[in-house]
């Protein structure tokens, strides 16, 4: 699986909490008629360099490749093309043994993201807000040799064929010939077989998807209340380049629309309880995509049209807010994280079939906050201004498909 999609899963939920401007530990409190909320949030990923496969084993992000009869048309080293094409031409069933090494190229990647969002109260129990999360990505790649050649293998095989002095020859050369495969091989192979960008570090900056919504607080009582959140995620972020493998896209390149709904209850005078859940529909789009070579190949020479409809995104959350003083509270949380399987409809066949394997996507996260905020000083006469500041950590306790990451948050929030 390449990095770009491995990150694009974590992305997909990476900016979802800043639309959650309630001001106090109630997850329904929607902002006061004519009030303003500014946010900004910082966030920060641990190194990204593995990630949980479809039996939620942990694994290396990274890619295989070997160099051998299939492949040797994009190297053009002339000594290694060069035995490959003698033993072709000479003795074709030594050609399709033949094999000059395997190389993997592992990726990984560090995101930070400024996301900034406003809101404003168009009534007591209605808000309406717009978010924006800016990335900046740094990707680094490294090349570790996995096999050698079998150039002395091959030899055997053929310089004990009695009577065939073109096998003994043959036999002959390949004891001598030395492991000639390097990076600037497989850097060789990747840009002029399979047409790709060169390989190495990446860097990028650029705004994500936006997201615009509306905040219903229809049920309020003294110990609980729910709210229903509906809007739109317009796709304006950089989408993954079918020519980079070591990219990483800052959105997905369609519209979505989501709602979510969720409620929370005062268990305690200083305890809450909250919890909510999220759908969000991924519209189709069509886009320009690698035609696979096979299921388990997800390097290819040749792009097509696809048409692409994302899994459907399911966001689940349950949390306890300890309220320890007017000024300080702390929140410990537990999230669930949903991709269905993506589907692509084109004229190619089982690539169609190839490209939605594993898209499909699941992580259990175990999340921590502390907040100091003056709103209720502001509200009680004893602070200037209402604000609040935020300290998340978060961390990937298990999934499928997905990649294993820390992030740690620090969120500022003003009230006008």
């Amino acid at each position: 699986m390449r990095l770009a999609a491995n990150i694009a899963i974590f992305i997909a939920f990476l900016a979802t909490g800043i639309t959650s401007l309630s001001v106090h530990a109630q997850y329904y409190k929607t902002l006061p008629k004519g009030v303003r909320a500014a946010v900004y949030r910082n966030i920060q990923t641990s190194d990204i360099n593995s990630t949980y496969n479809q039996s939620s084993s942990l694994n290396p992000i990274s890619y295989k490749i070997n160099v051998n009869s299939q492949t040797i048309a994009g190297i053009e080293d002339p000594t290694v093309a060069g035995i490959f094409n003698y033993v072709e031409q000479v003795y074709p069933e030594g050609f399709s043994k033949l094999s000059a090494g395997a190389f993997k190229i592992s990726g990984s990647a560090q995101l930070n993201v400024d996301a900034y969002g406003l809101a404003y109260g168009i009534s007591d129990k209605v808000t309406f807000y717009g978010a924006l999360p800016i990335y900046k990505a740094d990707v680094k790649m490294k090349y570790k040799r996995t096999k050698q050649n079998n150039f002395s293998e091959v030899a055997d095989l053929y310089s004990t064929e009695t009577g065939n002095d073109l096998a003994q020859g043959f036999g002959s050369i390949f004891e001598n010939t030395p492991d000639l495969i390097s990076g600037s091989t497989i850097q060789n192979l990747i840009t002029e077989n399979y047409g790709y960008r060169e390989l190495g570090d990446w860097s990028g900056q650029g705004p994500g998807d936006l997201e615009l919504g509306l905040m219903y607080n229809f049920l309020e009582r003294d110990r609980y209340g729910l709210m229903v959140t509906a809007g739109t995620i317009a796709p304006t972020g950089k989408e993954d380049d079918p020519d980079i493998l070591q990219d990483i896209p800052f959105g997905d390149g369609q519209w979505d629309a989501f709602v979510e709904f969720g409620g929370g209850y005062r268990l305690q005078e200083r305890i809450f309880l909250n919890s909510y859940a999220r759908y969000t529909y991924q519209f189709a789009s069509q886009k320009e995509l690698r035609i696979p070579g096979g299921a388990d190949n997800s390097l290819s020479d040749s792009k097509g049209s696809f048409r692409e409809k994302l899994g459907n995104k399911l966001l689940l959350d349950v949390d306890a807010d300890y309220q320890y003083s007017d000024w300080i509270n702390f929140n410990a949380a537990y999230i669930f994280e949903n991709i269905d399987q993506a589907t692509y409809d084109s004229s190619y066949g089982e690539a169609n079939d190839w490209l939605a394997n594993n898209t499909d996507s699941s992580s259990h996260n175990l999340r921590f906050k502390a907040e100091v905020t003056s709103v209720s000083a502001f509200m009680q006469e004893k602070f200037l201004l209402p604000a609040q500041i935020k300290i998340f950590y978060q961390t990937t306790l298990q999934g499928v498909n997905t990649p294993k990451v820390d992030r740690y948050e620090v969120e500022f929030r003003m009230f006008f």
